[in-house]
């Protein structure tokens, strides 16, 4: 609260009790108490104690408003404790003709407290009612004569008469409507309430809603209609009522208007005639208002139906204490700010000033306060250096949860908050650059701001990165298995083939048989150097099958063991080095015991499976194994000895002996070279299959974010539409670039695969499918026509390029079916600020500077006003701007009026160089010129006509749109 405003964060949802009754209240007075002092005693006793938070209420009875004199008697002389902003008089009539009950029509008049002396010479009496040739006026005293008269009993003492009076006291719509028409300042200070309670409302014993709805025009009769169209508002709790009346059931808004001559609030009171009904409405429907508790903030509900009035049991339109900022606070030891403090609405802040008065600096200087890094980012792109003074100062963001922000602490690690920033000029930024890269990046950050869409493409993108991890793994894979298989082959031409060594192996067998004849060594001595020499080959096989078994199974461990540390982690010289495990679960923070549990299962698991192959090499027991062939070796060459010896004059069948040995490890080694060369084909074959599957995995995984757009966020509103494609440019395929063009005819089927300059990717996974190669500067494969290609160009560099990740999501934004890049710049910069408030579902506050500027005002007026009105009610707004529609139109809780002295005609008066005011758009107050300084000098209403061109124009509109226009 200031001296200038009591309600210095503007319009705020506060619950309004508008109809309550009081002891020796002129009908069904239920209240506790043998007698009228008691009943007020335990009235007032009751109003004490009730613990609902209650900012207006409005004293009810009928055709009197002599409780509500004594209830703000009470207020006044401290009895009645309970705080209330206002009390407002709310007077009970009874309108002729009768309803279909035969029971007149009650009909509410609110009446403006700051009248409340002049409602009886003004509007009391001068109420007629003729009963029997004798006229008689509402005035206590006439009912007093009018009872006794109707009861034919002068003597009847004064309450009872007159009661009896109000009793049977009706007035006309006619003399009700003249009296208004005579007085037209009285009728603006009056709020006509239609009831519908069942007995004695408009519509009898049906709601309002059903009597529309049930009924057609045609049998709507006179006095019902003109009843309807002479009044203001309804109460009424039922939500059809309230839809109807909105223009949001079977009538829509002109038809309603035309029939009722207006849209019109429903309001709702506890409309207590008894102590346990005392601010206890009906199923605790409360009427919640959001306004200034004034009556001028009372008459806003007339413009805004809808939006300023809400029935229900909890506040409306609640925000998260972290996401909404409270208060903003200039520290300054100087006169340039001084330690101005200014609070904010949870709802739409609207800044405004003339030229230099410290609007923008004030949006700057809570932006930078939250989100330095954003707000530089931004200004660097618009060339601006911010604000320049002599003096420095500080300035702080108080957010409603408590934090603080500091515009002196820049270190975004300090920051806890985020906001949307579009600093003054940055829409015209995007439109001059017409840029297609940019606007793309703007539309994606949008659409990241929405928390189920960021998890979502989070998710997604986590997805395609894992691919592309896997595809370059396979690759490299690829190219490895591919060496390998080279180095094989070339071992394998080098070894010879197995058919033929054995074809040797043969050939030389014969021939040792026919020298043996010739040999010193019997036939037995033969046979059993044959099968000692066959048995050596046979051992020196099994050594060499042990050794490679030793070597495979421990590397085997060895790449168990390193999988367990790239997972898990590993403590290297002291050092703790983490795992991809625990850099997934770092994004979760504190992962919690029971995410915890998992990793210790994993490691648990690892742990085991090292445990047991260690176990298994053991069991297999290679090391004694491999010495018991030896072992056998040895005895075997003993034997074999004198054998040789007897064969050393037989040079030509030793050495055909040892030749034959040699053949026979050649075939071994030949056999397995060959299984070893068909298993790396097998397996270069399916590595390339397998990324072939992951090229189309990672497609697939594009598309389902487009799908996504296109299901969920295409159909933005006004006739906005967003649409996103999926594209792969031709330029960013590198095959494209490294095929030779000049040696490439114009029929070649490499040409199909581009269209309008991009590329049909499924072509390309194709293409990567087949068995490739690259000679001669050309791409060959086994069943197209060759590929002619650039000098030195790879196998190698064709499959990475094949595989590369340039997709690109693509956004189109159309309104009225018009290309955004092919708008007038002021339609185009309208449609991106409505996209921005639309798309974007973040809670966090959004902060616009003077998104008006070249933009024309009936494009504003129709589409941006109504998307703003919608977003304030998720997330809070500061937004600085000149335009009065923007301000008015979009019914600003909070308006913040800068001002720069010496900026302004004149002097403006004040304490420092650049002062504020706020408050709601219903905080009026004519011109003071007393006071010096400007902003303190009249309400906000007539700065907003004062600073805004069309600002008394822009207020009249407000309040004509939900109206029959005169």
């Amino acid at each position: 609260m200031t001296t200038y405003n009591r309600f210095s964060r503007g319009s705020e949802w506060r619950i309004w009790d508008l109809h309550i009754h009081t002891p020796g209240t002129k009908k069904n007075d239920q209240f506790t108490g043998a007698t009228l002092d008691e009943k007020w005693q335990n009235y007032v006793a009751s109003i004490n104690s009730s613990t609902e938070e209650i900012s207006v209420i409005g004293i009810t009875d009928y055709f009197s408003i002599e409780n509500y004199f004594k209830f703000k008697h009470l207020v006044a002389n401290g009895e009645i404790t309970k705080n209330f902003d206002l009390i407002i008089p709310n007077l009970e009539l009874r309108v002729l003709p009768v309803t279909g009950s035969s029971t007149p029509i009650n009909l509410h008049c609110l009446f403006n407290p700051s009248i409340d002396s002049e409602i009886e010479s003004r509007f009391l009496a001068k109420l007629q009612f003729n009963n029997s040739g004798s006229n008689y006026s509402a005035t206590k005293s006439e009912l007093i004569r009018f009872g006794r008269d109707h009861l034919n009993n002068q003597g009847l003492d004064q309450e009872s008469a007159y009661k009896k009076g109000v009793e049977q006291f009706v007035v006309s719509l006619d003399a009700l409507g003249l009296i208004f028409k005579n007085d037209p300042t009285l009728r603006e200070n009056t709020i006509v309430v239609v009831s519908n309670r069942s007995t004695d409302g408009v519509t009898g014993a049906i709601k309002h809603e059903d009597f529309f709805i049930n009924k057609g025009e045609s049998q709507l009769d006179a006095t019902r209609r003109s009843l309807y169209q002479f009044s203001d508002a309804i109460f009424s709790s039922n939500d059809k009522d309230r839809l109807y009346f909105l223009g949001e059931s079977v009538d829509d808004e002109k038809i309603v208007i035309r029939k009722c001559g207006s849209l019109k609030p429903c309001y709702h009171g506890c409309d207590a005639h008894s102590n346990d009904k005392i601010f206890k409405p009906d199923g605790n429907q409360f009427c919640w208002i959001k306004a200034d508790p004034t009556f001028e903030g009372l008459k806003q509900t007339l413009y805004e139906p809808e939006d300023r009035v809400k029935i229900q049991a909890i506040q409306p339109d609640i925000k998260n204490d972290r996401y909404v900022i409270s208060e903003l606070q200039f520290i300054d030891s100087g006169n340039l700010f001084g330690n101005q403090k200014i609070e904010l609405n949870e709802n739409l802040n609207s800044i405004i000033g003339g030229k230099s008065s410290g609007k923008s600096l004030l949006l700057f200087s809570t932006a930078k306060s939250i989100d330095p890094e954003q707000v530089d980012k931004a200004s660097k792109r618009l060339n601006f250096e911010g604000y320049r003074f002599e003096t420095t100062f500080d300035f702080k963001v108080v957010w409603k949860n408590g934090d603080e922000d500091f515009y002196s602490k820049s270190d975004p690690t300090q920051k806890l908050h985020k906001i949307s920033y579009i600093p003054q000029l940055y829409i015209n930024y995007l439109v001059e650059k017409n840029n297609k890269e940019e606007l793309n990046q703007l539309i994606k950050n949008i659409l990241l701001q929405d928390s189920e869409f960021k998890v979502f493409y989070e998710d997604t993108f986590r997805e395609i990165s894992d691919t592309n991890s896997e595809i370059e793994r396979l690759i490299n894979e690829y190219f490895k298995v591919r060496k390998t298989a080279l180095d094989v082959q070339q071992k394998s031409k080098d070894t010879g083939n197995s058919k033929t060594i054995q074809q040797a192996i043969q050939n030389t067998t014969e021939l040792i048989q026919k020298g043996q004849q010739a040999s010193n060594l019997s036939e037995t001595e033969f046979k059993e150097y044959s099968e000692l020499i066959q048995t050596k080959s046979t051992l020196d096989a099994e050594i060499r099958t042990m050794s490679l078994k030793g070597l495979t199974l421990q590397k085997v461990l060895n790449e168990v063991i390193s999988n367990k540390h790239n997972l898990l982690g590993k403590i290297d010289t002291g050092v703790i080095l983490k795992g991809s495990i625990d850099r997934i679960l770092d994004e979760l923070g504190d992962v919690g015991a029971d995410i915890a549990k998992i990793k210790e299962l994993i490691v648990s698991d690892y742990d085991t499976l090292i445990y047991n192959l260690q176990q298994n090499i053991i069991s297999l027991d290679l090391v004694n194994k491999k010495m018991a062939i030896e072992k056998q070796l040895i005895q075997n060459s003993e034997k074999l000895r004198p054998l040789l010896e007897k064969l050393a004059g037989q040079k030509e069948i030793q050495k055909l002996s040892k030749q034959l040995e040699d053949e026979k490890q050649k075939f071994q080694t030949a056999l397995a070279l060959e299984q070893q060369l068909k298993n790396l084909f097998e397996e270069y074959n399916n590595i390339r299959k397998q990324t072939a599957n992951l090229l189309q995995q990672r497609f697939t995984l594009y598309k389902r974010v487009v799908d996504k757009v296109n299901s969920t966020k295409n159909n933005i509103g006004s006739d906005i539409q967003l649409n996103s494609s999926l594209i792969y440019r031709q330029e960013n395929f590198a095959l494209n670039n490294q095929v030779n063009k000049a040696a490439l005819r114009s029929d070649h089927y490499f040409n199909g695969f581009f269209v309008d300059g991009a590329l049909q990717y499924p072509k390309a996974i194709e293409l990567y499918e087949k068995p490739l190669r690259v000679n001669e500067e050309k791409l060959f494969s086994t069943t197209d026509d060759i590929i002619p290609l650039k000098l030195k160009i790879t196998l190698e560099d064709v499959l990475r390029g094949l595989a590369k990740d340039s997709f690109e999501i693509d956004y189109t934004v159309t309104y009225k079916g018009d290309n955004l890049l092919h708008m007038s710049p002021g339609k185009k910069g309208t449609v991106l600020l409505i996209l921005f408030l639309q798309i974007s579902s973040s809670e966090f506050p959004i902060l616009i500077d003077q998104p008006e500027d070249n933009l024309d005002n009936r494009t504003i007026y129709e589409l941006l006003c109504k998307m703003i009105k919608e977003k304030k009610k998720e997330r809070q707004i500061l937004i600085v701007s000149h335009n009065a529609n923007l301000v008015v139109a979009t019914d600003t809780e909070n308006i913040i009026v800068a001002n720069q002295k010496g900026q302004s005609d004149g002097s403006s008066g004040g304490t420092y160089r650049f002062e504020y005011v706020n408050g709601s758009l219903e905080h009026t107050k004519i011109k003071d010129d007393r006071i010096l300084s400007i902003l303190q000098s009249q309400g906000i209403r007539e700065h907003v006509c004062d600073i805004l061109e069309g600002g008394d124009e822009a207020f009249k509109q407000r309040e004509k749109k939900y109206a029959i226009k005169n």
